[in-house]
């Protein structure tokens, strides 16, 4: 569930402080732009280069990263691609010639959405921007729209969990990253951004590796759309059914998730909690 998993609660999460009440979906938003090519530069435990390519205003993204991570004297070569189309999410580790396909946790929140109600859209729109601040304060982060300009565009700074993400106003792009967690730094800022049209071969499957299912993320994320659509249609009844227990929504302890993502996952799941109450 993994990467995965960190990034449906940060998608929960950063979505809830810009819905709004007639949007179409607070889930499927456009780019301002139809395709662009993003390049990065890292630094920090994590040296390299990383470029996403983004079409169809946002729909469809790939993003592939040659980085040398360094720690305790050793070193590792990391080459790593990830695609992401409106239904799924491939994941390639290119080192070690393996690849993964869970569903794309934006889909679902888009489905669980579409089932509602006009009455109960709206409710879960007035709710999602009133506990989006809620949420944030929960993991002692803040929301500052329209911070800083890098690239040309507006960005609105995310700072939680350790972590300060510039993102392009009204957006989950980022131009600007920087996190220290566990005492480990990371810093990702974009040099580059080109709108241009991007090829379609960064879209394809790298050759001879045949991305495998995983069921097991593709069923937690469902829960948790479900989970969280629930929850802000009606915060009461939620809590009051769950009796507080949303950190059963995610296993404790996983080998197949980073110390730094447990520690994410936990802390976003600490403040959900906290947010309802025991």
């Amino acid at each position: 569930m993994k990467r995965g998993l960190v990034a449906f609660l940060m998608l929960v999460v950063l979505v809830m402080p810009y819905a709004a009440i007639g949007a179409k979906n607070p889930w499927e938003k456009e780019l301002p732009f139809k395709s662009a090519t993003i390049n990065y530069t890292l630094s920090g435990m994590e040296t390299g280069e990383e470029v996403l390519y983004i079409r169809k205003h946002g729909k469809e993204s790939a993003r592939y990263r040659t980085t040398k991570t360094s720690m305790l004297g050793m070193s590792m070569i990391n080459r790593s691609v990830e695609i992401m189309t409106p239904d799924w999410i491939y994941n390639f580790d290119l080192q070690e010639g393996t690849g993964t396909r869970s569903v794309n946790p934006q889909k679902l929140m888009i489905e669980e959405y579409s089932k509602l109600s006009k009455t109960e859209k709206e409710k879960v729109e007035k709710n999602a921007a009133e506990m989006g601040s809620g949420i944030m304060s929960g993991m002692q982060g803040s929301l500052e729209k329209n911070a800083k300009e890098i690239l040309g565009y507006s960005c609105d700074k995310v700072s939680v969990m350790g972590s300060t993400i510039y993102l392009i106003h009204g957006t989950q792009i980022a131009l600007l990253t920087e996190s220290n967690i566990m005492g480990v730094t990371v810093k990702s800022f974009a040099t580059k951004l080109d709108k241009g049209a991007v090829p379609d071969k960064y879209f394809q499957n790298p050759e001879g590796i045949v991305p495998q299912p995983d069921p097991e993320a593709d069923q937690m994320a469902r829960m948790m759309a479900e989970q969280s659509i629930s929850m802000l249609k009606d915060p009461k009844a939620f809590k009051e059914n769950n009796q507080g227990n949303i950190m059963n929504m995610v296993p404790g302890k996983s080998d197949e998730i980073s110390p730094e993502e447990q520690q994410q996952v936990e802390e976003a799941m600490k403040a959900l909690k906290e947010l309802f109450g025991n």
